[in-house]
């Protein structure tokens, strides 16, 4: 029988470093359907719809690596999808250790309600990775923004050097796109709902095995009441109706992997830029042996912001797919849903990568400022055209500016002279006034802070400090309750499951 569990990462290098693989591998999937089962399973006990031993049951079953991960790939073949046989092995396992036991496994449930919670589960957790390794991302930013702040460089656009600004400006636009998808990653994680629905949705067989083991009749509140511990057990939040065909959750959540992998990219993509021979003005520090070409000797390759922007190439596609998936049919999709299995774990595994890459990358880049600065000068000037123009239009209007500052920049570019030189000239020639020459020849200096560029980094490294505080307050809360919890769980036999 085939090894169906190992993957190296043989072509996905970035994933070296990170926790793609423990969150997102064939035996985390098998482990938050065994999770997703048992919730089910004390959620029944809860409701006194199980005995109470089922929880000793459940204990036992717990840790998914008792189970033949390689057999149930193997026999997901015949019924189209794993939880098909994984509810077999459950099964027979659970009648190992207490006979009858199988009786309370999987109870009202079908496989899409298994699978879809357990992608709910394994997208809490890779969504709790995220906004973690987004923190860490963000707090080097923050760091590098307020350290660089007054680091003059060149600002550029359509790949031409345009206007002077700083790089603790550039480094607060990095920093607020992170801001912005932690916290509608933090959305996300709060609103993954749990599935519980039946075959067609209704809850028809739970309602009659409920109406069963209670020998009365069953109004909506037990079912309801059921629903909300399967939930709690697994830390996910209860949908007003089961979303077999409603897919709205997966696409909102492909939409934000993709996006948080957008933001590592565009970082990435942006150190690749700045880091090329003629530029040189950030470098990836490298270990010795890293870097290195099978054919150069010389090179130093930025091979993290590479392979963070090949992840960042990748996601469109993916999130793309399971925009499609929403096109499900009927009460259960016949494809649609088997379409977002390996779509959504491979988006999930490459966004982990490229954002724990991009939080390390952070960490280890270097920045010249004297390149940045000597970059600058390599116009003569040039890049000041537009200070100088917003200047001399106060006076002379704004198009007898442009024309005449339009005029000075080809003359310099022609005869390679400064425009600060150039456009002297030209201003005696026009007959301009001595205090207005002055002014224009002191427009053309480095020093200061452009436009609202301090204003701009001190609003965005703010907004990241309260969030930080917030997210450190959050925590030692939770680890205050889970002290409590803990303490409370060691007098009770029933001890909830939660996912942190």
């Amino acid at each position: 029988m085939p090894d169906h569990s190992f993957d190296a990462g043989l072509l996905n290098p970035l994933s070296h470093g990170s926790r793609e693989s423990e969150l997102t591998s064939d035996q985390a999937w098998l482990q938050a359907m065994v999770d997703a089962e048992l919730a089910l399973t004390r959620a029944l006990v809860d409701a006194e719809l199980a005995p109470e031993w089922m929880l000793a049951v459940c204990d036992a079953l717990g840790n998914a690596s008792q189970f033949d991960l390689g057999a149930i790939a193997v026999e997901a073949r015949g019924g189209g999808n794993p939880v098909i046989p994984f509810v077999k092995h459950l099964g027979r396992a659970a009648e190992k250790v207490r006979a009858g036991a199988s009786d309370h496994i999987h109870v009202g449930a079908t496989s899409q309600d298994i699978l879809d919670t357990a992608a709910m589960i394994v997208a809490r957790r890779v969504t709790c990775e995220l906004i973690d390794q987004l923190d860490s991302f963000g707090a080097t930013l923050a760091d590098l923004a307020e350290a660089h702040r007054g680091t003059v460089m060149s600002g550029r656009t359509l790949g031409q050097q345009a206007s002077p600004t700083s790089f603790g400006f550039v480094v607060a636009g990095w920093l607020d796109a992170v801001l912005l998808i932690a916290r509608r990653l933090e959305g996300i994680r709060d609103t993954l709902p749990v599935q519980l629905g039946g075959a067609v949705g209704n809850l028809a067989v739970l309602t009659e095995i409920a109406r069963a083991r209670r020998s009365a009749a069953v109004d909506t509140d037990v079912l309801d009441a059921i629903i909300d511990r399967f939930a709690h057990h697994v830390g996910l939040v209860v949908p007003r109706l089961s979303w077999h065909t409603n897919r709205v959750v997966i696409s909102e959540l492909a939409s934000v992997l993709a996006a948080a992998t957008g933001v590592a990219g565009t970082f990435a993509l942006d150190v690749s830029v700045l880091s090329r021979t003629e530029i040189a003005e950030v470098s990836e520090r490298l270990a010795p042996g890293q870097g290195g070409s099978s054919a150069m000797p010389h090179k130093r390759n930025p091979v993290s912001a590479v392979l963070i922007t090949a992840a960042a190439l990748q996601t469109p596609g993916l999130a793309s797919t399971l925009y499609g998936s929403m096109l499900a049919e009927d009460q259960r999709p016949s494809g649609a849903w088997h379409a977002e299995w390996q779509s959504l774990r491979v988006l999930e595994r490459l966004t982990i990568s490229a954002v724990t890459g991009a939080a390390s990358l952070a960490a280890r880049l270097d920045v010249d400022p004297e390149r940045m600065r000597a970059n600058l000068d390599v116009t003569d000037g040039l890049v000041f055209s537009e200070r100088v123009t917003t200047i001399l239009a106060e006076t002379v209007g704004k198009s007898t500016a442009f024309s005449l500052v339009e005029r000075a920049s080809r003359e310099a570019f022609v005869t390679n002279r400064p425009l600060q030189v150039v456009l002297a000239s030209i201003l005696i020639a026009e007959g301009c006034s001595d205090e207005l020459r002055a002014q224009i020849w002191a427009a053309f200096d480095y020093e200061g802070q452009p436009g609202q560029s301090a204003a701009g980094v001190d609003r965005v490294v703010r907004a990241f400090r309260q969030r930080a505080d917030a997210v450190k307050r959050r925590a030692e809360a939770a680890a205050a309750t889970d002290m409590v919890e803990a303490g409370t769980g060691a007098a009770h036999s029933n001890k909830d499951v939660r996912i942190s």
